[in-house]
């Protein structure tokens, strides 16, 4: 029992002190390695070993750097305790030298061979205990003398995400593979292309390669659930990454940016630049099968509606929000009628085409100086064209979110008034920090739930920032976000 203890005290400083993270191989590895010969071959390629493999009580013993390097698991010497530590995804190895005792996951294991320090200094281990724990495949060819181990393929982190053809997602993209190189785990990330059916093969096709985790960003939210349900049967756990999966109990963890912050924060705006009374208003919203599109909404309602009661803004698009002004609060229903009017469908052509329809039947006293209330920075571009070329239109403030390169942009050069910065690399950070752990036994952090439906979601939302004309630099350049060479004519 005082062994045990001792053991695991072992486990928790080499955690502790020596920061003895797990990681995971990206890719399959084949290692040759012959008994008595300094010759080995990672997949083929041939390597010089320090110390040839040896044999004792009929078990292979080769040297413990080699072997965890070889395979990808993280390795650790502590001097103090003689213990050489292995950490393969969820998989720990702690092995004493001269001791028949290891630890592996926590559980005392009993060895056939102990490890111990040849006459050279060189520390060997049994290759077949070590290997075989991480789950290779190990062979001994009698004849040759020589031990072959393989690491199968493995997947980790599946990553689903609507869509190549907007530069949102291009970003998460590129954070994610940053990311996930830097914690070590494999992952391969998929595109939907706006198409439901396309993201349920996605998920298939992740779950087949057998992922631990599933981070999907749903095309249409309530249509994801049947993947959710899915991965949930196989024993995935589902992370609902920036938009919610709704109508489902498959979700396991939320990971957002605060989305009704998001669109208060676009009002807000607005509300700043407006004088007067009797301000047009033209109100777009997402896609009405995007949840955040009902919570942007419902936001910026929060914050528009005093003003449109007390007649700083007169709706012009919408006559089901015109209907509906007098309501402080609106019910789900109420703010899909509304939504159902003026959807950009997130399509940067359906948003062009649904502004230039607007303007069109609009009179010019419904025009002028207008406010727009824009979803995103793809929409926002589109509609600012429209208005931007309509004669009548004055001037316009536009709102918008994501900071994409092409909007921040438009921002300098004064046609965007406006975007919301979710930090990609915060979201991408909390996605990876709970597939991590779920991958290592903990639970994510908790800061709030989400109601989707049929359960109460565990989540952790993300702050966000208003970014104009005047701290564009300081929030988006001076912060690292970007390059200034991205831009031209900074401020």
């Amino acid at each position: 029992m005082k062994k045990a203890v001792v053991m695991l005290l072992v486990v928790a400083l080499l955690t502790a002190v020596l920061g003895f993270t797990p990681v995971r191989a990206a890719a399959g590895v084949v290692v040759q390695i012959t008994v008595g010969s300094t010759k080995a071959y990672i997949n083929s390629k041939e390597v010089v070993l320090d110390q040839p493999p040896i044999i004792e009580n009929g078990r292979t013993l080769v040297p413990f750097r080699f072997i965890g390097e070889a395979i990808g698991a993280q390795i650790a010497w502590n001097p103090v305790n003689r213990t050489v530590s292995y950490a393969y995804g969820n998989v720990s190895i702690v092995l004493i030298i001269g001791s028949t005792t290891a630890i592996v996951n926590g559980v005392e294991t009993i060895l056939d061979v102990a490890p111990k320090i040849l006459p050279t200094g060189r520390t060997v281990v049994p290759i077949r205990f070590v290997t075989e724990r991480i789950g290779a495949k190990v062979e001994w060819n009698a004849t040759t003398r020589m031990v072959t181990v393989t690491v199968a393929v493995t997947l980790n982190v599946g990553i689903v995400l609507p869509t190549k053809d907007e530069p949102r997602w291009i970003q998460d993209e590129t954070r994610f593979n940053d990311a996930l190189k830097t914690a070590g785990y494999s992952a391969e990330i998929l595109f939907s292309q706006g198409s439901s059916a396309k993201e349920k093969e996605n998920v298939e096709a992740l779950i087949t390669k057998g992922v631990k985790v599933l981070i999907i960003c749903p095309q249409d939210a309530t249509a994801a659930a049947a993947s959710a349900d899915e991965a949930r049967a196989a024993g995935v756990k589902v992370i609902s990454y920036d938009r919610l999966i709704r109508d489902t109990k498959a979700v396991d963890y939320y990971v957002t940016f605060d989305s009704i912050a998001v669109g208060k924060a676009q009002a807000q705006y607005l509300v700043d630049k407006a004088t007067g009374t009797k301000n047009p208003l033209y109100l777009y919203a997402g896609a009405a099968t995007d949840n955040n599109a009902f919570l942007f909404f419902e936001g910026a309602w929060d914050v528009l509606q005093p003003k449109i009661a007390d007649g700083t803004f007169v709706i012009k698009n919408s006559s089901q929000a015109v209907a509906l002004q007098g309501k402080a609060t609106l019910t789900r229903d109420e703010m899909g009628k509304i939504i159902g009017q003026v959807t950009t469908n997130w399509d940067f052509t359906v948003a062009k085409n649904l502004a230039e329809a607007n303007l069109t039947i609009a009179k010019a006293a419904d025009k002028g100086n207008v406010f727009i209330l824009a979803p995103n920075d793809g929409t926002a571009r589109s509609i600012a064209d429209a208005f931007g070329d309509d004669k009548d239109v004055k001037s316009y403030v536009i709102t918008g979110q994501d900071a994409e390169i092409p909007s921040v942009q438009y921002i300098i050069d004064g046609k965007q008034s406006m975007t919301v910065l979710k930090d990609v690399r915060t979201l991408v950070s909390d996605a990876i920090a709970a597939a991590v752990d779920y991958l290592t036994g903990k639970t994510p952090e908790l800061t709030a739930f989400y109601n989707n439906g049929k359960i109460n979601v565990p989540a952790k939302p993300s702050v966000v920032v208003t970014v104009d004309k005047s701290n564009v630099k300081a929030a988006l350049i001076d912060s690292g976000y970007y390059p200034a060479s991205d831009f031209h004519g900074l401020p």
